[in-house]
């Protein structure tokens, strides 16, 4: 079975849908594929670091069905060659985003955000 790493903005608007729209999400779309999901820790610090007890109910069960990566000394390496890289072009980037995106690199899992349309 192949794994997806999602990205936050995929598990909020499933949250988000209304329920007669949960089966156009992106998630449920992917889940019809057969996908194994993970989520990096970043984006489960995103995801947690509200004051919303349901809330968090909610996305501690959502995870517990996924794989979660941990931001380990491979990705924080990843990280600040990529941030050297960005910052000598002039093109930095948030610093979540970042950590996202080397956690993806690192782990060497295929990605799927909102503008993965194809998938």
């Amino acid at each position: 079975m192949n794994m997806i790493c999602l990205d936050t903005n995929v598990l909020i608007a499933h949250k988000r849908a209304k329920k007669a729209d949960k089966d156009k999400s992106l998630l449920y779309r992917l889940s019809l594929q057969g996908y194994r999901f993970a989520v990096s820790s970043i984006t489960v610090y995103e995801l947690l670091r509200g004051d919303n007890k349901d809330e968090d109910r909610y996305w501690q069960s959502m995870f517990a069905n996924m794989d979660i990566l941990p931001f380990d000394f491979a990705c924080a390496e990843q990280a600040a060659i990529i941030y050297k890289d960005l910052k000598q072009q002039g093109q930095l980037i948030e610093a979540e985003d970042l950590l996202h995106w080397c956690d993806r690199i690192a782990s060497s899992i295929k990605f799927g955000d909102w503008k993965s349309t194809a998938l």
